[in-house]
């Protein structure tokens, strides 16, 4: 293994369960193209854009296309180029992940669509030298941003060291650097040798490299246009003005702006709607040398309330749903595949299916601290919880029980600490607490905290999400003394109470358990505000999480496949046996698709770490099919 991401991504997922898949046809394998349509130049494109260079308003395909470009092989078919995409976004700031994760371009990608390696996409190439502490990376020759400037190595220095390192130019939206470019608290090194190579190093191997390349982030700004907002190169400018700027909001949805994407913003109403056209400098080809995106535009409608969005759908006003489909949703969606409108299906399951509730162990109330620093409290809270009876009365029996721990298709993955304070044991749980010292000496049914206050305690919730889980775990806590109040909310209320540390339990998906390296932060003591549950394990951390750092640290530092084995698993199960979070299992992800839409994936695992449900559907070649 390369490093420790293909090591992880090796191993081979479980097939996924769907009410629809699609048989693929016989086509050229991923990657693959006939050499003389490369040698020859001889690509296809949209009839619009074919048209504008009929009028001398753009240049050839030939010219517009990099030396070698990304080949994409359909999923099912080659496509036909035209028609309008229609999605739904709950809200168009708070919600730039739903795009992002639809057309991001990383350095590397994950194969579409199960993430189980990785592939080229703006980098052709990586070699590792001195061990892995120096990485050479070779950008793809030719690419264009969508106004036909050149995109080069600049454009990555320009990001990566006048914004993300730059603490007056860096957006209010990452108050530090993202902790992936961070290797014991000193960023990678980032150099140009040439406009198309950057030299990556670190004192340390970096062994987490492939995933930085590979992850769903902004990794790059147009320096033609941002460097004069920016006052590094321009006096005049303001930091304050470049900050609102360059946020990846701003930066993906203002017209005008250039992407790398295969379509770019053209019409941004505050609010309403976003309206993105195809970029006539897509780097990617499908493998008859056509080439991509499919689809002509993609219009994102601003609708708040997911039962709405689910309706829309139905009634054929959007395409797809899917990052806001929830499991209640599947016994209307099944009722009304039948219709034949639509393609209704399921995904693997997914620890960030099901919800996870994550005590702050910094809570500002200090007795309900010290409540959650108890290992006993946290695993009488997990047994009380009856997971089988949670799966059938709200996951349609889609959901697999587990505790807090890694998941499949992490290789490190077992039974048994899947299994781990995972069985339902409501005497168990309160002998539990009586012996740690929390009990009801007013017999009013509610447990004491050390200084006599009731044993109660607050939930922050998204308000669109998994309502009836919250209400089932309030009376299972309720059932062994601990009162449960809700706090529901809009996301871009609750995110904010996150990560300022006001709450007491956060619920939330257990994102990167299948992958704990994609955002090691949220598991390990990474830097003075992380994990985000314990922001100030730095000084007050227990020594099992400074153990499983040190073990999720050394596993991702090393390019050695029996070290990456040995630390992860050492890591995972000082964190299972310490349960620092309370998770109840995986669950089936439900989604949908117009019957129209072709090459759509029916064996699709939606991960966060892969890019959650934008990345693995590859939108750019979705097209219609012609009635």
């Amino acid at each position: 293994c390369a490093s420790i991401f293909i090591c992880i991504l090796a191993y081979k997922g479980r097939e996924s369960s769907t009410l629809q898949t699609s048989t693929p046809s016989v086509l050229p394998a991923a990657g693959s193209i006939d050499p003389t349509i490369l040698q020859n130049r001889s690509f296809g494109e949209a009839p619009v854009l074919a048209a504008l260079v009929a009028e001398g308003l753009l240049p050839p395909v030939s010219e517009r296309l990099p030396e070698n470009p990304k080949v994409r092989a359909p999923f099912q078919s080659i496509g036909v180029y035209g028609g309008d995409l229609r999605r739904g976004l709950t809200g168009d700031i708070i919600q730039m992940p739903a795009i992002m994760k639809m057309m991001n371009e990383a350095l590397l990608e994950y194969a579409k669509p199960r993430g189980d390696s990785t592939e080229a996409n703006l980098a052709e190439s990586y070699t590792f030298e001195e061990g892995g502490r120096v990485a050479i990376v070779q950008l793809r020759k030719g690419i264009r941003w969508s106004d036909g400037h050149p995109f080069t190595a600049d454009d990555i220095l320009f990001y990566y060291e006048d914004v993300l390192f730059d603490d007056n130019a860096r957006p209010l939206e990452r108050p530090t650097p993202p902790p992936a470019l961070v290797i014991d608290r000193k960023p990678i090194l980032i150099e140009k040798l040439d406009d198309y190579t950057l030299r990556l190093s670190s004192h340390e191997v970096m062994g987490r490299l492939e995933y930085v390349m590979a992850r769903v982030d902004q990794i790059v700004l147009p320096k033609h246009v941002f460097a004069k907002w920016h006052p590094r190169y321009n006096p005049a400018a303001s930091y304050e003005d470049f900050r609102s700027r360059s946020s990846r909001a701003q930066a993906m949805y203002t017209p005008g702006i250039p992407t790398l994407t295969a379509w770019h913003p053209v019409e941004w109403t505050r609010g309403q709607q976003i309206v993105f056209e195809r970029n006539p400098y897509y780097w990617k080809v499908d493998s008859a040398g056509n080439q991509l995106p499919y689809i002509d535009r993609v219009i994102f409608t601003v609708i708040p309330d997911v039962q709405v969005m689910l309706l829309k759908f139905m009634n054929e006003e959007l395409d797809l749903l899917g990052r806001y489909a929830h499991i209640q949703m599947y016994p209307t969606l099944r009722a009304g595949a039948a219709s034949g409108k639509y393609r209704l299906f399921l995904s693997d399951p997914s620890p960030g299916g099901a919800q996870a509730f994550y005590l702050n162990w910094d809570s500002e109330n200090p007795r309900l601290r010290q409540a959650f620093r108890t290992r006993d409290v946290r695993i009488a809270m997990s047994i009380a919880i009856n997971r089988q009876e949670i799966s059938q009365l709200l996951f349609h029996g889609l959901l697999e029980p587990g505790g807090f721990t890694f998941y499949p298709p992490n290789p490190y993955a077992n039974d048994e600490s899947i299994g781990r304070y995972a069985e339902y044991s409501p005497d168990r749980a309160r002998a539990l607490l009586d012996a740690a010292g929390y009990v009801d000496r007013d017999q009013d049914g509610i447990r004491e905290l050390a200084d006599g206050s009731p044993f109660e305690l607050t939930f922050d919730i998204v308000s669109t999400w998994h309502t009836d889980i919250h209400e089932l775990i309030s009376d299972y806590w309720g059932a062994i003394g601990i009162k449960v109040h809700i706090y529901s909310a809009l996301r871009d209320i609750i995110m904010p109470r996150r990560f300022s540390g006001d709450f007491e339990v956060h619920c939330w998906g257990l994102d990167t358990a299948a992958h704990p390296y994609q955002d090691i932060q949220r598991w390990a003591i990474t830097d003075d505000l992380s994990p985000w549950w314990h922001p100030n394990a730095t000084q007050e951390g227990p020594e099992w999480l400074r153990a499983s750092t040190r073990h999720l640290m050394q596993a991702a530092s090393t390019i050695r496949k029996d070290e990456v084995a040995h630390h992860t698993i050492k890591a995972r199960d000082l964190i299972t046996i310490n349960v620092p979070a309370i998770g109840i299992g995986a669950a089936r992800t439900v989604w949908a698709a117009n019957a129209r839409l072709g090459n759509v994936p029916g064996d699709m695992l939606v991960l966060e770490a892969f890019g959650g449900f934008g990345q693995p559907l590859t939108a750019e070649q979705l097209y219609f099919k012609l009635d």
